[in-house]
């Protein structure tokens, strides 16, 4: 075997440690090694046209005893979509979608508004305005969701209209920000789901877009179609 390797097996091994991608560690090629090569049940000739893209297929295909669990403000609905034809003349073709998940939006924006982080909240909007201190010109600044010119016609909208019945709250507006982007459940797998995410739009970005602000909500599993 080439020097300084005792055998070809640990010649083949670390050639495979330096070659392609450089995230392989230390604790994984020893726990490859240990776990895998030296189980007892382990025989190199069943890998003979062995495929990891189908045995990842296939794992994801079989299910799995496990099942998703979610909380109990959770609902599960069947919904049905009107797909548009090529043609303006033919009809909608419906699509059945069943196992639906979602949190209700109220009892999104009721749990948000009354935890903790309410409290840094911006609940009424306003202009944010930079005034050039030489000639005074000002200059109106959108930095916030809640400084923009929609949320401040929003808001005038709605506090002139007429207030429920015995109702002395306060009305102000709950900004929702929506995104959705699909995610991997596993790193060497082909399982993927489409979770929805919510920010409120009434906290500033400098707090939601940290890392560990804990400010985005999960609301909406989307299924594949």
């Amino acid at each position: 075997p080439p020097y300084p390797f005792s055998n070809m097996t640990i010649y083949h091994l670390v050639t495979w440690i330096n070659s392609g991608s450089h995230n392989k560690s230390e604790a994984e090629v020893s726990c490859l090694v240990k776990d895998v090569i030296q189980a007892d049940d382990f025989n190199s000739r069943d890998l003979d046209g062995f495929s990891v893209r189908k045995s990842l297929h296939a794992l994801d295909a079989s299910g799995g005893d496990e099942t998703v669990t979610f909380l109990d403000n959770w609902l599960e609905t069947d919904i049905t979509l009107n797909i548009p034809m090529k043609s303006t003349d033919n009809p909608l073709k419906l699509y059945s979608v069943s196992g639906f998940h979602y949190w209700p939006l109220v009892g999104v924006i009721h749990s948000t508004f009354t935890d903790i982080q309410a409290n840094a909240f911006n609940l009424l909007s306003f202009k944010c305005l930079w005034r050039d201190p030489l000639d005074g010109y000002q200059e109106w600044l959108f930095d916030e969701l809640y400084t923009s010119d929609s949320w401040l016609k929003a808001q005038d909208n709605l506090q002139r209209q007429s207030r429920e019945p015995s109702c002395s709250l306060e009305c102000i507006i709950a900004g929702l920000m929506f995104f959705s982007d699909a995610t991997h459940l596993a790193a060497f797998r082909t399982a993927k789901a489409w979770p929805l995410y919510l920010y409120f739009g009434n906290l500033t970005k400098y707090a939601y877009s940290a890392l560990k602000s804990r400010a985005c909500n999960l609301v909406r599993f989307l299924p594949s179609v």
